[in-house]
């Protein structure tokens, strides 16, 4: 596996998805964390495909979309978890820390995410492995309070305000960053209601 960048030292957020296609909402989501956890840099991580869905995508158009929507400087897409040839998260995000121990990495997802996290295979290995920032998404406020990654880690929230604090901090430690949402979907784009 080839990194894309240098990390020791580094504030780096990892932002895994389908990105089928990739969206305007990613876009928010993946600025979103950069800015309130001063990150330096957002890897967006194109999934080989999602074991919770039936259809994937096409990897070389879905990778394409991320890279148009990805157009901050200190964005870079990537095509790790493609070169490590794994499915999911876990093994990917574990496969990244072994091989670069000098980074503060944090998992990105948006909230509709955290809301089925708990189908996610090896879920609480990937919460113990790395801090998460949980971004606001349209519609997710009670799913997401009452999800069970939620329910389990509430003694490791951080408040919103101590958010520049979690790329240093011991994992298991999440935050819910709010604000402003984007409501464009990438199921609402496939079947053409955008």
């Amino acid at each position: 596996m080839k990194l894309p960048g240098p990390t020791a030292g580094l504030r780096i957020g990892l932002f895994g998805g389908s990105f089928n296609p990739a969206h305007s909402g990613h876009l928010h989501v993946a600025q979103t964390a950069m800015k309130r956890l001063n990150l330096d840099w957002v890897w967006w991580i194109v999934a080989r495909g999602n074991p919770l869905k039936s259809q994937h995508g096409d990897f070389a158009q879905r990778f394409a979309s991320a890279r148009k929507i990805a157009h901050d400087p200190r964005m870079i897409v990537t095509d790790l978890e493609a070169q490590l040839g794994f499915t999911y998260s876990w093994q990917t995000l574990s496969a990244i820390a072994q091989r670069a121990p000098g980074a503060d990495f944090v998992w990105i997802m948006g909230a509709d995410n955290m809301v089925g996290f708990h189908y996610w295979q090896r879920w609480q290995d990937i919460a113990r492995l790395m801090p998460i920032a949980i971004v606001a998404r349209p519609g997710v406020g009670p799913g997401a309070r009452n999800a069970p990654f939620a329910r389990m880690f509430e003694l490791q929230r951080l408040p919103e305000v101590m958010a520049p604090l979690l790329p240093g901090m011991a994992p298991p430690a999440w935050v819910y960053l709010k604000g402003p949402l984007d409501p464009s979907s990438s199921t609402a784009i496939r079947e053409g209601r955008v």
